[in-house]
């Protein structure tokens, strides 16, 4: 008679499936949050491209105008968010020698609260101020990368 061999089957057991699944756990709870904050940093490039190309348009405008524009719809610029939709913008308290440029942030990015607004200022003497949080002078968020 033919003997019977057990051959063990291969695999893991539930504890060992769980213990995975609990490391997994811990460093998704670790890699999450830093992924997120890489996510609004690189989110951040979006306000301040949108910022600069309206600071060049400003400039455009003003060579053949008395004062700065005190609209998007005067530096066509099609609506009022940026270029990839994180931020909206704003153009304030313009002047024949000054303005602001603002970006808010909306959606997702607006869980980012030491950028949430981030300026470009155009003074009257003629300096341009990189801010955030809407600072007169600072960039307390460090949200300017160049």
């Amino acid at each position: 008679m033919a003997s019977l061999t057990h051959n063990a089957i291969q695999g893991f057991t539930l504890i060992e499936s769980m213990v995975s699944m609990a490391l997994l756990g811990i460093l998704m709870g670790i890699a999450l949050p830093s992924f997120e904050q890489q996510w609004q940093h690189t989110r951040r490039q979006d306000a301040q491209n949108a910022l600069m190309q309206l600071h060049l348009r400003q400039t455009q405008w003003r060579g053949m105008h008395a004062q700065y524009a005190s609209s998007l719809a005067e530096l066509a610029w099609p609506n009022a968010a940026s270029n990839s939709g994180h931020y909206t913008l704003s153009v304030q308290q313009v002047t024949a020698h000054s303005f602001e440029l603002h970006a808010t942030a909306i959606g997702l990015q607006s869980r980012d609260t030491p950028c949430l607004t981030i300026s470009l200022l155009r003074m009257a003497d003629g300096s341009v101020r990189r801010t955030s949080n809407r600072a007169d002078l600072t960039d307390l968020g460090r949200c300017w990368t160049w």
